[in-house]
């Protein structure tokens, strides 16, 4: 077998061991970087049919083996679990930004509803009504005007009947 038939092997497996696994599997630092250095030496040697496929099948594998990996960080991060180390610096940054949308959005009880919002007025008496961003508004009485930021709120509550605009 040769170099590039090991490496080829290789990918595979790494594929595999992805495929069958919710776990992250442990890979070099320099994994993604090596594979597309593979990918094209290949794709720039003598062209084969055989090599021909093998460069797509390496390419596709190298595809397959970041998507699942995307998928397995994301719900590392929905868990608060960290990333085996070492992991390529591609996956360690998104890891962080995704940690850091994360924590952004999550809701804050101590910001005011409604900074530089519209102002809606109540249709009617409603109980207390949560919103599709996850706050609460009401109980209201009918003609109550009351100010929304959010749009998505806003047009909960307009296509609800619940509210109408000034």
């Amino acid at each position: 077998m040769s170099g590039e038939e090991l490496y080829y092997e290789m990918l595979w497996q790494a594929h595999q061991k992805e495929k069958r696994s919710n776990e992250l599997q442990l890979i070099p630092k320099t994994f993604y970087d090596d594979a597309q250095a593979y990918i094209k030496k290949v794709e720039s040697g003598t062209r084969t049919d055989k090599t021909t496929q093998q460069a797509e099948n390496a390419s596709r594998l190298l595809s397959e083996i970041f998507e699942r990996r995307k998928q397995k960080i994301m719900v590392y991060v929905a868990y608060g679990k960290q990333i085996p180390s070492p992991a390529p610096q591609t996956e360690m940054d998104l890891y962080e930004s995704a940690q850091k949308l994360l924590s952004k959005a999550r809701l804050d009880s101590t910001k005011p509803d409604a900074p530089n919002g519209y102002k809606l007025r109540a249709n009617q008496d409603i109980p207390e009504v949560i919103l599709p961003s996850g706050r609460k508004v009401g109980p209201m009485e009918k003609d109550q005007v009351v100010e929304i930021g959010e749009k998505e709120d806003r047009m909960f509550l307009i296509n609800n009947k619940i509210c109408r605009e000034l």
